[in-house]
């Protein structure tokens, strides 16, 4: 019996229930770790949101927003393919990614590596 490959979403489910450990800028991208597996996003149409307030990428308290998420579980990943990637934390806060065409600004809007698994996506 061949294992069927699993989907971007699927892969994602295995970090529910992890905290995220470390928020990293480089340059002109973003790095999400849960204490080993990773997601680089190079997509900078990002928000993250609480209640009623929401900060985006390159707004001042963007950064500070994304660092707040340190220490939080992650409570629910979501993928709608061509459209978004969205992790909402157990503080009520949701982080969502565009993985829209025109939003894209080279090859790739996200690569994900899981080391404990070896699994690597690149959407």
């Amino acid at each position: 019996m061949v294992d069927e490959p699993l989907s971007f979403n699927n892969a994602l489910q295995f970090l529910v229930g992890e905290q995220l450990s470390s928020v990293e800028f480089v340059a002109d991208y973003v790095q999400l770790r849960f204490n080993g597996p990773c997601l680089t996003v190079y997509t900078i149409a990002q928000k993250v949101a609480k209640d009623e307030l929401a900060k985006t990428w390159g707004e001042p308290g963007y950064c500070d927003a994304l660092c707040s998420l340190i220490m939080c579980t992650l409570k629910q990943a979501h993928v709608v393919s061509n459209e978004y990637l969205s992790l909402t934390f157990d503080d009520g806060s949701v982080w969502s990614v565009s993985l829209r065409d025109e939003d894209y600004r080279g090859p790739e809007a996200i690569y994900y590596t899981d080391n404990q698994r070896e699994l690597i996506y690149v959407v």
